[in-house]
């Protein structure tokens, strides 16, 4: 018997989880395929998203995309694959940067949620359509998983100075701030299920707002 994971066991859809091309010209269409399929999400919607359409950008035949995947569905998601994967790189380069400057608690805090707020800003246009496509059990594995990394890499950083707080359950303070920012920060750019609410406020204060409240809440002030 094989010992290789099934797709069921990875969580992994089959069309990414499908071997590569192994021959130049495939592997170059592709990559084509993959490019087009994210500049039509990032200038849209899933809905806009359409094979004819994959087909004129990429210069890929409708045959040949669908020689490779059954659908645009097989197709979004591979894109959100490569795209999650490239995020969470990106913020594990962001986390260790910061850790890197040893910053004491009241202007680490501020940083790392500025870290996060452009980070979800400079993605914005990409996590628009893979959100709104969470009620796809598969596009919800994806989006889980990276939501899960960022969380606990942003926790991971405040906890190493846990010595500086003051609040009674350390682990439980991180992760509310954690909550509170994301979901102010998503609120704010429209993300999920709040995109009737983008853009109300001023972005600046709002990062600068929930630095100082998420220092007090660590350092337990007020209470």
């Amino acid at each position: 018997r094989s010992t290789r994971p099934t797709d069921k066991e990875t969580h992994m859809p089959t069309a990414i989880a499908s071997n590569p091309p192994k021959q130049g010209r495939s592997r170059v269409a592709l990559e084509k395929l993959l490019k087009a399929t994210r500049e039509i999400l990032s200038e849209g919607t899933f809905e806009q998203l359409t094979i004819s359409g994959i087909s004129k950008r990429s210069g890929v035949s409708v045959g040949s995309i669908y020689a490779r995947f059954e659908g645009k569905d097989e197709l979004f998601l591979a894109v959100m694959a490569d795209v999650l994967a490239e995020l969470d790189a990106e913020w594990a380069d962001l986390m260790n940067s910061l850790r890197s400057r040893q910053l004491p608690l009241i202007e680490k805090v501020p940083s790392i949620i500025s870290a996060l707020a452009e980070h979800l800003k400079s993605h914005a246009s990409i996590l628009k359509p893979f959100m709104a496509r969470g009620s796809d059990p598969r596009v919800a594995v994806f989006g889980k998983a990276t939501h899960l990394k960022t969380a606990q890499k942003f926790k991971e950083l405040l906890l190493e100075s846990q010595a500086e707080f003051k609040h009674p359950d350390p682990d439980h303070a991180v992760s509310a701030c954690f909550s509170f920012a994301y979901a102010s920060l998503a609120r704010f750019l429209g993300l999920g299920s709040a995109a009737d609410a983008a853009g109300e406020g001023d972005w600046e204060q709002l990062k600068r707002d929930l630095g100082v409240m998420c220092v007090g809440f660590l350092k337990n002030e007020g209470a």
